[in-house]
C-alpha cells in the first residue's frame, strides 16, 4: 500500500500516512435524509405570560370557573327559599251552557257567560329553619368551589410547566439521535474503508450496518416522542394544535415568571385542595344538622287578591290572608334515613381529609427531597456521559489503528448514545423537580 492510499484511508478512517505511528484524522463527511432536523411545530410558545393567556381559555380552567358560578347560583336558589314569592294570574272563561234564574225584578244568569279575572298571590315562609340554615351551607359551597379553582390553577400550571420541559427535553433527545446516527454512519464509512484496504472483515461492516439501523430506530422513536410532547403541551393549553418551546427560550426568565405567578405556602394546611377538603367536612357536618331540621315545624303566610268582571253571589273584588303551620309528624322514615346518610357522609369527608393530608405531606416531602436526589443523579449521568465519550473516542482511535474489534466500536457507540440521552433526561428530571418544589404547595394567581 503506497503513501497516497494511506492518505485516503486516513481521511476516511483515521489513519495517518507516517507508519508505523497512527493518528486520528478528521471524520468523514456523511449525508442521509434522516439527518434532516424534524419538522417545526405549527405553533411556538415563547414565554410564561403567553402560556397563561392560553391557559385562561383552556376548557379545564373554564370548567373550574364555571363551577364557582354554579355555586353562586345555588346560593341564590337557597336564598329564594326564605324570601317572599309573588305570583300573578289572569284568566278568561266563556260558559256555553247558562241558566236564567228570575230574581225579583231582574234575571240572574248562572254561570256568567263571560268572565275576565286577575289574581295576585303573595306567600312567604316566615319561619323556615331549614331554609335559613341552607344559606350558610351554600356559602360554604362557594368557598369550596373557589378553593377547588385555586387548586386547579396550581395543577394546570404544574402540567403546563411539565409539558414545556418535556418538549424541550424531547427536542434535545431528537437532536442527539441525529448526532448518534451521524456517528454511526461515520463508523460505517470507517469499517467499509478498512474492508476496502483489507484491514477489516465483512462482519465489521455488518455490525456497523446493524448499529446504523439501531440509530435509525432510536431516531424514529425520538421524533415520535417529540411530536407527542408537542401535542401534550397543546392539550395542556387547551388546543389540538401541537406547540413547541424553542431551544433559545430564556429559562431563567421563565423560572422567575413562574415564581411570580405561583407563591410558595410553607404550611400544607393552606394548600387549596387540603383547605377545600376541610371545608367539605364542615359542609358534611352541616348536612347532619340539615337532616335534623327536617323535624322542625314551619310557618307560612299567604295573601291573595283578585278581580273578576262578573261574580255570582259575591263581590267582584276579593282579598284574603292566611297562615299555615306545618308539623312534620311522620314521613315513613325518610328523615331518619337522611340523618343516618348524613352522618356516614360526614365520616367519609373526614377520612378523605385525613387521606389527602397524608398524601399532601408525602408529596411535599418528596418534592423537597427530589431536588437533591435528581441533582446527584444528574451529576452521575454527566460522569457516565463523559466516561462513555472518552471510551468511545479511545475505541474509535484504536480501531482506526487496527486495535480492537468492530464489536467494541458498536458497543461503545451505543453506550455513548444512551449516556447522552440519559444525561438529557436527568437534566429534565432535575428541572422538573425544581418546578415541583415550587408548585407542590403553591398558590397560583392568574
Amino acid at each position: 500500500m503506497n503513501c497516497q492510499q494511506l492518505r485516503r484511508l486516513a481521511i476516511l478512517g483515521g489513519l495517518a500516512c507516517a507508519a508505523p505511528a497512527y493518528a486520528q484524522a478528521p471524520t468523514p463527511e456523511v449525508t442521509d435524509p434522516m439527518l434532516a432536523p424534524p419538522a417545526p411545530a405549527p405553533m411556538e410558545l415563547h414565554s410564561w405570560d403567553e402560556a397563561l393567556q392560553m391557559l385562561r381559555r383552556a376548557p379545564d380552567f373554564l370548567t373550574s370557573v364555571a363551577a364557582v358560578e354554579r355555586a353562586v347560583a345555588q346560593r341564590r336558589i337557597a336564598l329564594a327559599a326564605v324570601l317572599p314569592t309573588l305570583v300573578g294570574q289572569g284568566s278568561y272563561v266563556h260558559n256555553f251552557n247558562t241558566l236564567s234564574v228570575p230574581f225579583g225584578t231582574s234575571t240572574l244568569i248562572v254561570p256568567p257567560p263571560t268572565v275576565w279575572s286577575a289574581t295576585g298571590t303573595a306567600s312567604w315562609n316566615a319561619i323556615n329553619p331549614r331554609g335559613l340554615y341552607g344559606i350558610g351551607t351554600a356559602d360554604l359551597q362557594i368557598e369550596v368551589a373557589s378553593l377547588s379553582l385555586a387548586d386547579r390553577r396550581r395543577v394546570l400550571a404544574t402540567s403546563v410547566v411539565s409539558a414545556m420541559l418535556s418538549s424541550l427535553a424531547a427536542a434535545r433527545v431528537a437532536e442527539l439521535d441525529r448526532v448518534g446516527l451521524r456517528a454511526a454512519l461515520e463508523r460505517l464509512v470507517l469499517t467499509r474503508t478498512r474492508l476496502e484496504f483489507a484491514k477489516g472483515t465483512a462482519l465489521d461492516v455488518d455490525r456497523a450496518n446493524q448499529d446504523v439501523a439501531a440509530a435509525r430506530a432510536q431516531l424514529i422513536d425520538g421524533d415520535e416522542s417529540l411530536r407527542q410532547s408537542r401535542e401534550a403541551l397543546g392539550e395542556a393549553l387547551g388546543t389540538a394544535t401541537p406547540i413547541a418551546v424553542p431551544a433559545a427560550v430564556d429559562l431563567e426568565g421563565f423560572d422567575r415568571a413562574v415564581a411570580a405567578t405561583c407563591h410558595i405556602n410553607n404550611d400544607v394546611e393552606r394548600r387549596a385542595d387540603v383547605a377545600a377538603a376541610r371545608e367539605r367536612v364542615s359542609i358534611a357536618d352541616r348536612a347532619i344538622t340539615d337532616a335534623k331540621l327536617m323535624y322542625a315545624p314551619s310557618l307560612g303566610v299567604a295573601s291573595q287578591g283578585g278581580y273578576a268582571t262578573q261574580a255570582t253571589l259575591g263581590p267582584n273584588w276579593t282579598w284574603d290572608i292566611s297562615a299555615t303551620v306545618t308539623l312534620p309528624l311522620y314521613d315513613g322514615g325518610a328523615r331518619y334515613g337522611a340523618l343516618r346518610d348524613a352522618k356516614a357522609a360526614a365520616q367519609q369527608a373526614r377520612d378523605a381529609l385525613t387521606s389527602l393530608r397524608i398524601s399532601a405531606l408525602i408529596e411535599v416531602a418528596r418534592a423537597s427531597r427530589a431536588v437533591a436526589v435528581d441533582t446527584a443523579a444528574r451529576d452521575v449521568a454527566k460522569q457516565q456521559r463523559d466516561l462513555a465519550a472518552s471510551v468511545d473516542a479511545r475505541v474509535r482511535e484504536g480501531y482506526a489503528k487496527g486495535v480492537g474489534t468492530s464489536l467494541d466500536l458498536v458497543t461503545s457507540a451505543q453506550a455513548l448514545r444512551q449516556a447522552e440521552i440519559g444525561l438529557v433526561l436527568a437534566e429534565f428530571r432535575l428541572a422538573q423537580a425544581r418546578a415541583d418544589a415550587v408548585l407542590v404547595d403553591a398558590e397560583c394567581v392568574y
